[in-house]
């Protein structure tokens, strides 16, 4: 069962990338204009800043009945009852993830291979991020670009979900959904835009649109 629905748009949140908007003005633009889950991701703050700020997140992912996963921070997550947790390669590691998150919250681990992917779903987590699909600069520590070639590769080689991710944006995003993605995670191009709201239509609209050109091909 996907936990994520069908064509679900994915939002990463990153307050250096938000033009002095609050994480919560963001999150908030960002579901009225179709965002289907959202992760807290800010590494960079003192743990008691990072509860607050989740605190007041998931207040409004709850009113949209809307799953909060929480990057790397598993205490965080704990701590504000979000639906879930993400983890990377250098991060906690996902069977402790696995082990520490209580049921029925979930565990998502970020990929960029095949053999990552496969041993994902074999540490049980419930979803896989992929990527990056296209280069981005939103991670200075982001692998070459993976393309959808191997998206598809890792698609076959699973059976949990997969969230691709990296460089996506409302000029490539159907290419992705039309190459077998259901979902897509996306960060600057809905954070760092002029009006979140309308960046978040745009994108989930192509989405749909392309998910409809793929299911009649």
């Amino acid at each position: 069962m996907d936990p994520f629905g069908e064509c679900a748009l994915y939002l990463i949140t990153d307050r250096s990338l938000s033009r002095g908007r609050s994480t919560t003005d963001v999150v908030r633009e960002a579901l009225a204009g179709g965002v289907d889950v959202v992760q807290l991701r800010d590494k960079e703050v003192e743990t008691a800043d990072v509860v607050l700020e989740g605190l007041r997140v998931h207040e409004i992912t709850a009113r949209h009945g809307v799953p909060l996963i929480v990057n790397d921070r598993l205490d965080v997550a704990l701590a504000i009852e979000a639906e879930g947790a993400h983890v990377g390669q250098t991060d906690l590691s996902a069977p402790m993830a696995r082990k520490l998150l209580p049921p029925p919250a979930l565990l998502g681990v970020s990929t960029s291979s095949v053999d990552m992917a496969r041993s994902a779903q074999q540490q049980r987590a419930d979803y896989v991020g992929f990527g990056p699909i296209f280069r981005t600069a939103t991670k200075e520590t982001a692998a070459s670009p993976r393309g959808a070639a191997m998206m598809q590769d890792v698609l076959q080689a699973i059976d949990i979900p997969l969230v691709a991710l990296g460089g996506i944006s409302g000029h490539n995003v159907a290419e992705v959904i039309e190459a077998g993605a259901n979902h897509v995670a996306v960060c600057s191009a809905i954070v760092a835009a002029d009006d979140v709201r309308r960046a978040a239509a745009t994108l989930k609209e192509s989405m749909l649109r392309a998910q409809a050109r793929r299911s009649v091909s």
